[in-house]
């Protein structure tokens, strides 16, 4: 899929460039919260825009930690408060604290701020002049995209089309706001199931999974998707997915949840998990399965990088040698991870062994091989490995208990 990126007219190009363009448009800002003791109840990050005075977004905490929030050019402030009730509206008797007095924080196109703390004391409360409660799970201001977060839907929503899937390489803003990226379950919540992530690969959508789901045992697992812009920087994806995640344990309140992932999922799916560690999350990950991940990157997206006259987002991060590929494997795994890779293709683009889309030195990478605690080979191609018999199995095998 990255490699047919590269050989795109300029009509594409086009609309890369306007879409990059609008990514460009939104500021980062971010900060650590702090409380006295850390229990049970988590910590809502509130924020407003001043005029007219409305909360926008929200950013959900386990415990004391960092949060950050993308948000086009305006005014905002920022309000944190531990959520006693989990019902996401701050109450009188609720511990809460602003940054500054509150301090208005101006944020202009492409700025990024941060060390906007907020330290919420034993005796600190809020009285707000309008009650703050934040947008209902996963909606968010008219300017910022909707998230989805538990929305139950079958994989013939007509969301989840190759169109979109490409829609998300080219135009991954266009796709946030008119598709919808987020967390999508395939059945109602279940507390007596344990939740099994299933995430794809660049030019993907969850389709990509149906034989997969279709093979997972359903008396033990429920399965969710993840459905994200794959031509957005894979770091701002993963800090998404962490982020939403803890949102969905808070509201759910489950304690365990498995990952699946294809292709350059495996690499968001594991920046996903090293997020979730950085802040004290990383026992959620009961364990990990890649899936022809290529952890070495892709030399097609470094020639995009260095060549193409509007560069992917997504190209950069996959590029070899890249920050991100450099510092995935800087945080150990905090759960025991499979790799599983496929071997029989014959791709014309690349002069070494591979699958027919990724070179198996890539998909074999030594700090892969290393964290794994099996490698699993598998003659299939890098996309008919999704629809194998014998794959299925031994996902279902590792999923059960140890590996066989």
């Amino acid at each position: 899929m990255i490699a047919t990126t590269l050989l795109v007219d300029g009509c594409a190009l086009r609309k890369l460039r306007k879409d990059v363009e609008r990514i460009e448009e939104f500021g980062f800002i971010g900060g650590h919260v702090t409380r006295p003791h850390d229990d049970d109840a988590p910590i809502v990050v509130a924020l407003s825009t001043t005029q007219p005075d409305k909360v926008v977004d929200s950013f959900v905490l386990e415990r004391s930690g960092a949060y950050f929030f993308a948000v086009p050019p305006g005014t905002y402030q920022i309000v944190a408060f531990v959520d006693r009730n989990r019902n996401f509206t701050y109450e009188p008797e609720e511990l809460a604290a602003s940054y500054g007095e509150p301090t208005d924080v101006r944020v202009d196109a492409g700025q990024t701020i941060k060390g906007l703390d907020v330290s919420i004391g034993s005796e600190s409360h809020l009285r707000p002049s309008v009650p703050l409660a934040v947008p209902a799970l996963g909606k968010r201001g008219t300017q910022l995209p909707p998230v989805s977060l538990g929305e139950v839907v079958s994989l013939d929503d007509p969301r989840f089309t190759a169109d979109n899937g490409n829609l998300g390489l080219w135009q991954p803003v266009e796709f946030l706001f008119e598709v919808g990226a987020g967390f999508y379950f395939l059945e109602p919540f279940d507390p007596h199931k344990i939740p099994v992530l299933f995430v794809h690969g660049a030019g993907g959508t969850p389709t990509d999974w149906r034989y997969l789901i279709a093979h997972l045992d359903r008396s033990k697992f429920q399965p969710w998707v993840l459905y994200y812009p794959s031509g957005i920087d894979l770091d701002v994806t993963a800090r998404g997915a962490a982020r939403w995640l803890n949102t969905l344990t808070v509201r759910y309140g489950f304690q365990r949840i498995a990952i699946v992932a294809h292709s350059m999922g495996g690499l968001v799916s594991r920046a996903t998990i090293n997020g979730l560690v950085a802040n004290g999350s990383g026992d959620l990950v009961a364990e990990f399965i890649s899936i022809s991940s290529p952890w070495n990157g892709y030399a097609a997206a470094a020639a995009g990088a260095e060549h193409s006259p509007v560069v992917m987002p997504m190209w950069t991060d996959m590029a070899p040698g890249s920050p991100f590929l450099s510092e995935l494997f800087g945080t150990p795994l905090p759960c025991p991870y499979y790799l599983l890779f496929s071997y029989d293709g014959h791709s014309l683009l690349l002069r070494e062994p591979n699958d027919g889309t990724v070179a198996l030195s890539s998909e074999l990478a030594q700090p892969a091989q290393h964290a794994a605690k099996k490698v699993y080979g598998f003659k299939e191609s890098h996309f008919s490995i999704l629809s194998s018999a014998e794959v299925s199995a031994t996902v279902n095998a590792l999923l059960a208990g140890p590996a066989p």
